[in-house]
């Protein structure tokens, strides 16, 4: 190959990784010293979802997610319209909303409360928007011997570990960028 040929072929080479890695999210994260792998990657709506190994949407138990809402600048506002919409939309659930700090802890369940759900989100400021960066803990009652039981290991995990996690959250977050 001539140089000129090897100049452009190196070139296009680039460009390609270059525009391969603008739409590409990393294929994994650590997390609670966990590694979280990718389940969405060619998602279109540039919404995340990282789970363990050998878990999926269907049956998992940690996970992280990621999000990029390109509509929103004001961290405080985002965070107060997500916990408005986390009540409207789940009757009963249990919300702690950290203005200052852009930050919303919560527990939630479904209608047949086949599970309880802790979560925790930060939203941070993004090249387009915000972006919202989260840990959602699940506590199946199929696996803790009723609703009850799972109800109450959802609300122990949050009282003993809310501000572990929503520290770690806002600790971690920086170094996840949808983008």
């Amino acid at each position: 190959m001539n140089k000129q040929t090897q100049f452009w072929a190196i070139l296009l080479n680039t460009l390609i990784l270059t525009q391969t890695m603008g739409v590409a999210m990393t294929n994994q994260i650590k997390f609670d010293d966990k590694t979280y792998l990718l389940s969405n990657p060619e998602s279109k709506s540039k919404d995340y979802t990282y789970f363990l190994k050998d878990e999926n949407i269907s049956n998992w138990h940690t996970k992280v997610t990621m999000t990029n809402i390109p509509d929103k600048t004001n961290k405080t506002e985002a965070s107060a319209e997500f916990a408005h919409k986390i009540q409207a939309e789940n009757p009963g659930a249990s919300v702690l909303v950290y203005p200052e700090a852009a930050t919303i802890g919560y527990l939630t369940f479904p209608k047949t409360k086949e599970y309880y759900e802790y979560n925790t989100v930060v939203f941070q400021k993004s090249k387009k928007g915000l972006d919202r960066i989260g840990y959602a803990k699940r506590f199946y009652a199929s696996e803790l011997n009723g609703q009850e039981n799972a109800r109450k290991s959802a609300i122990e995990f949050a009282e003993k570990n809310n501000k572990k996690y929503m520290e770690m959250l806002n600790k971690t977050a920086p170094k996840l960028k949808v983008e």
